[in-house]
């Protein structure tokens, strides 16, 4: 059954677009799989929030023993993946480095976990003749990747659970009946000893409510923030791309050049992208004396400020 419809929000950007367009062709073919199955809810572009942070699950399969992450990629070219389980992306003709939508995908489960085990006495029954709280700690999560139908996979080494869009269906009945085979009383297999058993109906029902209850849409991109009149902002520069000049780049990702960015502090400020969860530096320098700057922060609005010439000037503001 379909618990959350696919409904991608408006945007300009054109890698959100094709992002989107990958999302929208797998909620394709999962609904014709699991549509009118009772057993199996779908949920699609789940955006969830816990411990001050986000999970933007592409599609989730969730059935009485487990639950598949299915993270979309719009690959219209090819994507290599090497015996170390890196990966890389052919982008005009050149191959780059990416980060693993495989990893993406294990973190989103992460934290699907924590905020389900976090809401457990809500959730779950009492189980063990009633003297002990379910949880999900065992709860079987699995991944899964999926490329668009027109893209190539190349790979050395075991193929890690990748596959094109169309093949995603019949992926997620096997892992299904791999988790089925896991929750049954006495099962042989070994993994059944940290790992597998069934959740009752009811809690199904509370579950899949609570999960669509939980998310948040995410926001709409944010367009690209214009030069004040009268004092124009500095611009944000990539240090992997040096050659562009302060003056005219836009703030964007230095991997997908998407523009649906927010900052973050690490050891110091930086854009995480939203859309391939990539890191970009943050290097400013002084519209007036060119010396480097700094930014200050203040809710979610960002000043970038010259200490020499006490030059201050809105540079971003986090969506």
């Amino acid at each position: 059954m379909i618990a959350k419809e696919y409904a991608p929000l408006p945007t300009a950007d054109r890698f959100q677009k094709a992002g989107d367009e990958a999302e929208r062709q797998m909620a394709h073919y999962l609904k014709r799989a699991f549509g009118d199955d009772p057993d199996v809810q779908v949920f699609n572009n789940l955006r969830l929030e816990h411990g001050g942070e986000v999970a933007q699950i592409d599609h989730l399969i969730f059935h009485r023993a487990g639950l598949i992450v299915i993270e979309s990629k719009s690959v219209t070219s090819a994507v290599r993946i090497n015996d170390r389980e890196e990966w890389a992306r052919q982008w005009n003709g050149q191959w780059r480095g990416m980060p693993s939508p495989i990893l993406q995908a294990r973190r989103q489960g992460d934290l699907l976990r924590a905020l389900l085990q976090a809401n457990k006495e809500e959730l779950r029954n009492k189980i063990l003749l009633g003297l002990k709280q379910g949880g999900f700690k065992a709860f079987m999560i699995d991944v899964v990747v999926g490329i668009s139908d027109s893209g190539v996979v190349e790979y050395k080494g075991a193929l890690p659970d990748v596959k094109k869009a169309d093949q995603v269906p019949d992926r997620v009945k096997e892992l299904i009946a791999d988790h089925q085979q896991l929750a049954r009383p006495f099962s042989r297999d070994k993994r059944a000893e940290q790992w597998g058993f069934n959740i009752s109906p009811e809690e199904v029902v509370r579950i899949t409510a609570f999960l669509r209850a939980k998310h948040r849409d995410r926001p709409a991109t944010a367009a690209v923030p214009e030069p004040l009149p009268a004092a124009p902002l500095p611009q944000a520069v990539p240090v992997t791309a040096p050659e562009s000049p302060s003056s005219t780049t836009r703030i964007e990702c230095s991997k997908c050049k998407s523009q649906n960015l927010e900052i973050k502090f690490g050891h110091s400020y930086y854009f995480k992208c939203r859309s391939c969860e990539a890191n970009t530096s943050i290097k400013l320098s002084c519209p007036k004396c060119s010396t480097p700057g700094r930014l200050r922060k203040s809710g979610a609005q960002f000043y970038a400020e010259c200490p020499s010439c006490k030059f201050s000037a809105l540079y971003f503001t986090n969506p």
